[in-house]
């Protein structure tokens, strides 16, 4: 990663503008860390439409569902095309299916429900009970590049849009939490290591509410995920291969208006990736 000067990312609504500031240090030498991925959240407007139809559907989605991407096809689905994406079928009418769908190289905790309507929506989304770190798709980030963020949701979408033969593209997919109805916006922000211990710094403006902040580590072989000089977590010396661990940070350990470094520490040989995920509020 090459020497830049330290980098600041405005964020600015209609009301108000605030900044959030982030910082990689890398043997002493500030380089910015990836944090261009800042997402708008809105609500799939099927969840609010009152049909009897999607009644029994949309009561679970919402009673299950935490993140989440969608997007409209624009056109019908047939759903015998895309059957066969899904790992399991939990609900299944001639309107709709809900299921689990595998995401490619990872084990089937990792695995994203969809739905898909024949009237051309699909959502994707994880449980309410994980962190919205789970997002993170370090393996497609790694094999990539490491040039653009990526996550599991809209490559889901991608792979059940492939199968259905429908157009997608990742700007076409909208971002909603279920859990949080008054959150505007999702901030993805990355940092990357191969060597030694890098590191970028946060600071959190007191304007916005947060409604999450969650972490994310992936790595090759073994990592250190470290908030502050507190490990928040390790893999215990090296691994046999790829793996991915994320979980909640609470406001006590990430109070706004405070920088926080938050450290990517090596312990074997290969990539490593740091995650950090802020559902919140502009006001």
């Amino acid at each position: 990663m090459s020497t830049k000067n330290v980098c600041k990312l405005i964020l600015a609504s209609v009301i108000a503008i605030a900044s959030l500031v982030v910082l990689s240090l890398l043997q002493g030498l500030f380089t910015p860390a990836n944090a261009n991925t800042v997402l708008p959240l809105h609500p799939p407007p099927f969840v609010s439409v009152a049909n009897a139809e999607l009644a029994l559907a949309r009561s679970s989605i919402e009673s299950e569902a935490g993140i989440s991407a969608y997007f409209s096809a624009g056109t019908t689905i047939n759903l015998n095309s895309v059957r066969g994406v899904f790992r399991t079928i939990e609900n299944e009418t001639s309107d709709y299916i809900i299921g689990s769908v595998p995401v490619a190289n990872y084990p089937e905790t990792e695995d994203v429900h969809v739905y898909v309507h024949k009237n051309g929506w699909v959502l994707a989304y994880y449980l309410t009970a994980d962190p919205t770190g789970k997002i993170f798709d370090w393996r497609v980030y790694d094999s990539t590049g490491r040039i653009s963020i990526s996550t599991k949701l809209e490559n889901t979408l991608a792979v059940v849009a492939t199968a259905a033969g429908v157009p997608f593209s990742a700007s076409n997919a909208t971002c909603y939490d279920f859990r949080y109805p008054n959150a505007t916006h999702l901030m993805l922000i990355v940092e990357w290591s191969n060597t030694g211990i890098d590191s970028f710094q946060v600071k959190l403006p007191g304007t916005f509410a947060y409604y999450e902040r969650s972490w994310s580590l992936g790595y090759q072989e073994g990592a250190d995920f470290v908030l502050n000089g507190a490990t928040v977590y390790t893999t215990y010396g090296c691994s046999n291969g790829w793996g991915t661990n994320q979980g909640t940070l609470t406001v006590t350990h990430l109070p706004p208006d405070q920088f926080h470094t938050i450290a990517l520490q090596l312990t074997c040989i290969g990539y490593r990736y740091a995650g950090l995920a802020l559902v919140y509020r502009v006001p």
